[in-house]
């Protein structure tokens, strides 16, 4: 996932906090699409930065 697809995701999931926080107006359905795109963002930036640790750990040794 390109920096640019996991900043928009996580754009997404920010866009349901403030719509929970103030109107209420997004479909509950895409609500929770927006929600996993979000996570599936941060679960992306994880697998990154495991990879950055092993490489870092790799080159350690």
């Amino acid at each position: 996932m390109s920096s640019h697809a996991v900043a928009e995701n996580l754009g997404f999931a920010a866009r349901v906090a403030l719509d929970q926080a103030d109107t209420k107006i997004l479909p509950v359905e895409m609500a929770r699409e927006y929600l996993q795109m979000g996570a599936r963002a941060i679960m992306q930036m994880w697998r990154d930065l495991e990879e950055q640790e092993r490489v870092g750990q790799k080159a350690l040794a």
